[in-house]
C-alpha cells in the first residue's frame, strides 16, 4: 500500500538540510537547517492534504481526521528531524517520513477509520545542544515546565527559552501544549536501533521491549591554575586530574553492571593550554540502563566516588549540576504483540530486543494507552556518526508493518 519510491524520494529530499560535503548532517534544534526541514516537512504535510498544527514550543502534529469519530483519541506516530552534531540521516528523521508516508498511504487509500491519525515530529530530541534530550515530548507530557526552559542554555548562552522564541514559537505559553494523560489511544515509533543486534542477527526488523533512561549531570571540579614547569607535582591542585581518576571509575563501575553504561562525553579543562596546570575542569556525564534501581545505584556510585576522592589528597573541590534524570520505561505488550502480528501477516521476520538509546516513545507511556516501537538495521551498528547507515529496504518493511499496525489500532474500541 506504501509507495516505497515516494517515501525515498521524499527522504532523500529532507536530507539536504544540514547535509555535509563529506556525508552526514548537522541540523542542531532551532538552528537555521533546522528550521528549512521543518518548513520543508510542512509544506508536505500541507500538500497532501493533512491538517496542521505547530503548538507553542514548535512540536509539528499533522492530522487526518476524515470520517473518524467524533471525539475518538488519536492513534500517533512520530519522532524528531533534528540531530546531532556531524551525525546521520536516519537518526529520527526515518522514523518521520515513515510516518508521513504512512498516513499518506492511509488516506489515498480510502481507509475508513475510527480514531484520528497524528504524526508528531517532536522539536528538539537530541541533547547535544541544550544537554537535555526529548525536550518537545516532555514538555507535551508535562515532564518539563517553563523555568527549566530559561534554565537549560547552549555553549553560546543561548537559553532553550530564547532558541524558541527566535524561531518564532511561544515558550511563554508552554501550558497549552501539554496534553492531557490518557488523552490518546496508542503511539507508535520507527526508528534506526542504533547499535549492531538486528544487523548481526541479520533480522530487518526489531520489535522494541523496553527503553533505557539517561540521568545526566556536569560535574566542575576547582583546582588551581599554576605554571607547569615551576610547581611542584606535590604541590599541584590538577582539576583535570582529579577529573581522569572519575572517568576511570565510571567505565569500572558500568562494567561491573550487567545492562548499565556510562559515558563522560566531554571534558573543558581551564585555561587549556599546554604549559598551564588546569585549575577547572567540567565533565558531561551520561548514565543509560532499562533497570531502574542498577541505574540509580550506578548514579550513586560514581557520586559516592567523587566525594571520596576528596581524601585523596588531590586538593579539589566539586559541584554536581543535574540536567535531567529519566526512568526507564517498558513498553505496552499489547503494541507489541499487535506488531509482532502485523509483521509475520506480511511474511517479515522481527526480533524483540530492548533500546539502549532514549526516545521521544519514552513520554508518551502516561498519554497513550499503547506505546510501541519499531527498529531496523543500521550498518555496523552505527549512529550518531556521518557513516550512519542502512539499507532502505528494511525501511520499507519496517514502514509496512507501521501502517497496517496504525490501521488496526485506529479501528479498535
Amino acid at each position: 500500500m506504501i509507495d516505497a519510491k515516494r517515501f525515498e524520494r521524499n527522504f532523500n529530499a529532507i536530507s539536504e538540510f544540514g547535509a555535509l560535503k563529506g556525508g552526514g548532517l548537522t541540523r542542531l534544534a532551532f538552528s537555521k537547517e533546522d528550521l528549512e526541514a521543518r518548513k520543508f516537512l510542512i509544506n508536505l504535510i500541507e500538500k497532501n492534504g493533512f491538517k496542521l498544527k505547530i503548538d507553542n514550543v514548535g512540536n509539528i502534529y499533522a492530522i487526518y481526521d476524515e470520517g473518524c469519530e467524533a471525539d475518538a483519541k488519536p492513534v500517533c506516530v512520530g519522532s524528531h528531524i533534528d540531530s546531532v552534531p556531524n551525525g546521520g540521516f536516519y537518526d529520527g528523521t526515518l522514523g518521520v517520513m515513515a510516518g508521513l508516508e504512512a498516513l499518506t498511504a492511509i488516506k489515498e487509500a480510502g481507509i475508513k477509520l475510527k480514531r484520528p491519525l497524528w504524526l508528531i515530529n517532536f522539536s528538539c530530541e537530541e541533547s547535544s545542544r541544550f544537554k537535555t534530550a526529548t525536550i518537545g515530548s516532555k514538555i507535551i507530557s508535562g515532564k518539563l515546565g517553563l523555568q527549566r526552559l530559561h534554565e537549560l542554555k547552549d555553549e553560546d548562552g543561548i537559553s532553550l527559552f530564547e532558541a524558541m522564541s527566535a524561531a518564532g514559537f511561544k515558550p511563554q505559553n508552554l501550558d497549552e501544549a501539554i496534553l492531557k494523560e490518557n488523552s490518546l489511544h496508542a503511539y507508535l515509533e520507527l526508528h534506526i536501533e542504533q547499535g549492531p543486534v538486528l544487523e548481526r542477527s541479520a533480522i530487518s526488523v526489531g520489535v522494541v521491549s523496553g527503553i533505557a533512561a539517561p540521568i545526566r549531570f556536569e560535574i566542575t571540579i576547582h583546582g588551581k591554575a599554576d605554571h607547569s614547569g615551576a610547581t611542584p607535582m606535590n604541590m599541584r591542585s590538577d582539576a583535570l586530574l582529579a577529573a581522569s581518576h572519575i572517568i576511570i571509575a565510571a567505565n569500572e563501575f558500568a562494567k561491573n553492571k550487567k545492562t548499565a553504561v556510562a559515558t563522560v562525553g566531554y571534558v573543558h579543562a581551564k585555561p587549556g593550554v599546554l604549559n598551564v596546570v588546569p585549575g577547572e575542569a567540567r565533565l558531561g556525564v551520561d548514565l543509560r540502563d532499562i533497570d531502574k534501581a542498577s541505574l540509580n545505584e550506578l548514579n550513586l556510585d560514581i557520586r559516592n566516588f567523587v566525594a571520596w576522592l576528596l581524601s585523596y589528597d588531590l586538593n579539589f573541590s566539586y559541584e554536581i549540576r543535574e540536567l535531567s534524570s529519566d526512568e526507564p520505561v517498558k513498553l505496552s505488550e499489547h503494541a507489541i504483540n499487535l506488531l509482532e502480528d502485523e509483521a509475520k501477516k506480511l511474511g517479515i521476520k522481527t526480533l524483540t530486543l530492548p533500546s539502549g538509546a532514549g526516545h521521544d516513545a519514552m513520554n508518551l507511556t502516561k498519554l497513550a494507552k499503547s506505546v510501541g516501537m519499531l527498529f531496523i538495521p543500521c550498518v555496523d551498528g552505527i549512529s550518531h556518526n556521518t557513516k550512519e547507515a542502512i539499507n532502505f529496504d528494511d525501511a520499507v518493511f519496517a514502514t509496512k508493518i507501521l501502517t497496517n499496525a496504525l490501521i488496526r489500532l485506529s479501528n479498535e474500541e
